[in-house]
């Protein structure tokens, strides 16, 4: 089993790819994304690649395809916009991946330009890895988040986009509701999975959760295209809570596991397209 070093980082990146094949998806591309980082990875270390197969938990989050060139009115249909989006040849697009170690953080640095990744029919070409700060990339050390959640006793809110559509497994069943509990729970076993230093108990999480008031909000909820025969209920928005009910231990913990939440993704298939969470605190 991995288990997490002491100096280990967690980091964001953003792929600026170019379009070579366009095309349009008969369905949401995070399982053929997966496949395509995939081969990547076998290809720059077959030992790492069978390693992170292996693995329950990827140590590894990617997002969903993101034009980069504004000129097409973005699609007020939802559903349209992430099970059949299209891409024209020439184009440029933008792919946010997170790493959850530094196996993981330099295999997807390294990513050579010009890397084809063949996604379905469509094939794209990396341009450019963005890992300095532009469009929230960079890395951080667990216990540096642990500190800042320590020192942030003005916190009086936090905010969490999900960028890309989001769902939980409860008792069995797919839940597409941003119920506070089920987010930061979600958060609290990512971190645990990581072996990530600090211990964080998933009830407590749900306990100050649950305490958490929702302030300003837009969202919603879809239907997402897994395969030709799979479709999943899930949600996208953003969500703001306020902490004034919770205890300075209840802060901390949410505060952490907010500033966790970029790299990690929340809820299910993080590893798959879904789950892409960005987020404020104020």
């Amino acid at each position: 089993a991995h288990s997490f070093g002491e100096k280990d980082m967690l980091g964001v990146l953003v792929y600026r790819l170019r379009v070579e094949t366009g095309g349009h998806f008969t369905m949401f591309p995070g399982r053929l994304l997966h496949g395509a980082l995939f081969h990547y990875l076998s290809e720059h270390s077959a030992e790492l690649s069978a390693d992170f197969h292996a693995r329950q938990s990827k140590p590894f989050t990617i997002g969903c395809l993101q034009r980069a060139d504004h000129q097409r009115a973005p699609s007020t249909n939802a559903e349209k916009t992430f099970n059949n989006p299209a891409f024209s040849a020439g184009e440029n697009v933008l792919l946010r991946v997170t790493a959850l170690d530094d196996a993981a953080l330099m295999a997807l640095t390294d990513m050579p330009c010009g890397t084809r990744l063949q996604v379905g029919k469509l094939a794209f070409s990396l341009v450019e890895v963005l890992a300095d700060g532009r469009m929230e990339t960079g890395a951080a050390a667990p216990d540096e988040l642990a500190a800042s959640a320590l020192s942030m006793e003005r916190a009086r809110g936090v905010r969490l986009r999900f960028r890309s559509p989001t769902l939980f497994r409860a008792d069995g069943h797919d839940y597409a509701f941003p119920q506070p509990e089920r987010i930061f729970a979600s958060l609290a076993d990512k971190w645990t999975q990581q072996e990530l230093p600090a211990v964080i108990h998933k009830d407590a999480a749900r306990i100050a959760a649950a305490k958490l008031v929702p302030l300003a909000w837009h969202g919603e909820s879809l239907r997402v295209r897994l395969t030709a025969q799979k479709s999943v209920p899930a949600f996208i928005g953003d969500f703001s809570f306020s902490l004034a009910e919770l205890s300075e231990e209840e802060r901390e913990i949410i505060l952490l596991l907010t500033q966790f939440a970029p790299f990690c993704g929340t809820g299910r298939m993080t590893a798959q397209g879904m789950g892409e969470t960005y987020v404020s605190i104020s």
